[in-house]
């Protein structure tokens, strides 16, 4: 399996586009994909291209990691590590270009979307699974992650534009 690995030679726009060239509207654009990125980079619909969002690339993986470990008996120890390190991607890539807003949150965003992303497997196997659609199990599975999708909002709000470095 791909794990992508962070960018260290291109600098992420905020659209997750890398280039030279501003784009028109760029300052408008947010800094973090929206739940309908992460959601479509879970199912695999996004995620897979080098210039794709690294968030939603990184959101991919761990979907796919925890597709693997639902499916994988036994030993997942190094399915953790490798989420343990995408996780920690996703909050590096956060952190060297955002600088939040108010008071710093105590779950990392990592954290938020590997959360995310087993609770998107949990849901679609538990629709795969049932006996019947209507299963309260289906639907708790379905609203926690509705629940989810729109926690990120509210943190995605949190995180402002990249950091402007002054020289001292």
């Amino acid at each position: 399996m791909y794990v992508p690995q962070p960018d260290s030679t291109q600098l992420w726009r905020a659209g997750g586009r890398a280039g030279g060239s501003p784009e028109v509207g760029f300052e408008d654009r947010p800094l973090l994909p929206d739940w309908h990125e992460l959601l479509a980079a879970f199912c695999g619909h996004i995620g897979d291209q080098p210039e794709d969002h690294a968030v939603t690339r990184w959101a991919r993986a761990l979907a796919e990691l925890h597709l693997q470990r639902r499916e994988q008996a036994g030993d997942t120890g190094g399915i953790d590590e490798l989420r343990a390190q995408l996780v920690a991607f996703i909050d590096e890539w956060v952190t060297s270009r955002a600088l939040p807003r108010g008071v710093a949150r105590a779950e990392s965003l990592g954290a938020v979307v590997d959360a995310m992303a087993a609770a998107h497997v949990r849901a679609v196997h538990l629709l795969k699974t049932a006996e019947k659609v209507s299963d309260e199990q289906v639907h708790a599975a379905w609203f926690l992650l509705a629940q989810m999708a729109d926690g990120w909002t509210d943190r995605a709000a949190g995180v402002v534009g990249p950091r402007i470095r002054r020289s001292a």
